[in-house]
């Protein structure tokens, strides 16, 4: 996978709905790993800046197309 792709990314927490961003495959990466060790951490989105506490994230989900809209497909 090329880093620079962006990738939809629904991050789940436990007290609020979904947050969706897009993110390379490197900062998917990098948030994964710092899941393991919780507290708080940075991740610079495609458009913005999210500050969020990894102790309420409950899930990641991680879209595998672009999603496509209209007839024909």
């Amino acid at each position: 996978m090329s880093d620079d792709k962006q990738l939809r990314v629904s991050i789940g927490l436990d007290s609020a709905p979904p947050l969706t961003v897009r993110l390379t495959a490197s900062q998917l990466d990098a948030l994964r790993g710092n899941l393991a060790n919780g507290g708080w951490t940075e991740v610079e989105a495609e458009d913005a800046d999210v500050h969020l506490n990894l102790d309420k994230v409950v899930f990641l989900r991680v879209e595998k197309d672009d999603q496509k809209v209209g007839f024909g497909l």
